[in-house]
């Protein structure tokens, strides 16, 4: 059987393949390489979603960490005494800040780290799903479309929204202490601060990712070196 590759579909395939066809014998060698590729792309898959499982439970056993540390800082007599220095008295004062700024950053960290993990889950789904339909084994699409579509919610969506919540409450405790221990004017400077703070992360992150192809000076055709 011959299966006409959609218009949408040939990049894909034509970079898998290493040529431009037109349609796929499913009895052909590229039929083969089809499906090997679709059996490395789901364990790939099975991967990517095991190391997003193990990443999510690191940075909630994290969170939980914080918010049992900032819970003692609060609960916890940390006034100083009468005899202790005045800068003693700032930095007591200054903990629960200092634990909320560093529960921002975290969750911060985890937003995007939810918003790339569901990134690659999405681009492996997708993979398959073209990869199955001209492997004639077009399992994966077939059952996502069963059952009430009422209830078809995305498992990454949900992550990547618990992570929003988690950083908006830290973002509102870390602007509330702030608040309470300098003011409006503290308070203020604590936006500004978060503001900057994920911009510079969202910039930085997107650089590293792309560095190798920005920093990395590009190697010469063998044309190119022979000219003077």
């Amino acid at each position: 059987m011959r299966i006409t590759i959609e218009p949408a579909d040939q990049p894909f395939i034509h970079r898998l393949l290493g040529e431009e066809i037109e349609s796929i014998d499913t009895a052909s060698t590229n039929a083969t390489l089809l499906q090997q590729a679709l059996h490395s792309a789901r364990q790939q898959k099975d991967h990517e979603a095991d190391l997003d499982w193990r990443r999510n439970a690191l940075f909630l056993l994290l969170f939980v960490f914080l918010y049992a540390a900032l819970g003692a800082s609060l609960t916890l007599d940390l006034t100083p005494q009468a005899s202790s220095h005045k800068s003693l008295a700032y930095a007591l004062e200054a903990v629960p800040v200092l634990i909320a700024f560093s529960g921002l950053f975290v969750s911060l960290l985890y937003v995007f780290l939810t918003r790339s993990g569901a990134r690659r889950l999405r681009n492996w789904e997708q993979g398959i799903f073209v990869l199955e339909k001209y492997s004639g084994a077009n399992f994966s699409r077939q059952i996502n479309e069963m059952g009430s579509r009422t209830t078809d919610y995305s498992q990454s969506a949900i992550n990547v929204a618990l992570a929003l919540f988690i950083c908006v409450t830290w973002v509102v405790m870390y602007n509330y202490f702030t608040f309470t221990t300098s003011g409006v004017i503290g308070s203020v400077i604590s936006l500004f601060i978060t503001t900057m703070t994920y911009v510079i992360l969202d910039i930085q992150l997107l650089k590293s990712n792309s560095s190798i192809a920005i920093d990395e000076p590009l190697i010469p055709a063998e044309d190119e070196k022979e000219k003077p």
